[in-house]
């Protein structure tokens, strides 16, 4: 009965979470300075980009 694979497999699982540091997090630092705002221009491009892009859509759905 040793080779079942049930218990091949629940042993091979129980290994592994016992392996691997179950239940133990890495430290991680975090910045404290937050994100830089986006500049004015960056926001009036991306306007303009979406203007059109529904543009050229509009312009699709009405011609077609």
């Amino acid at each position: 009965m040793a080779d079942d694979p049930e218990r091949l497999v629940t042993d091979a699982l129980r290994a592994q979470a016992t392996s691997t540091n179950a239940g133990f997090a890495v430290p991680v630092r975090f910045d404290d300075e937050p994100p830089a705002p986006m500049s004015a221009w960056w926001v009036l491009g991306l306007a303009l980009l979406l203007g059109l892009a529904a543009g050229t859509v509009a312009a699709v759905i009405t011609l077609g």
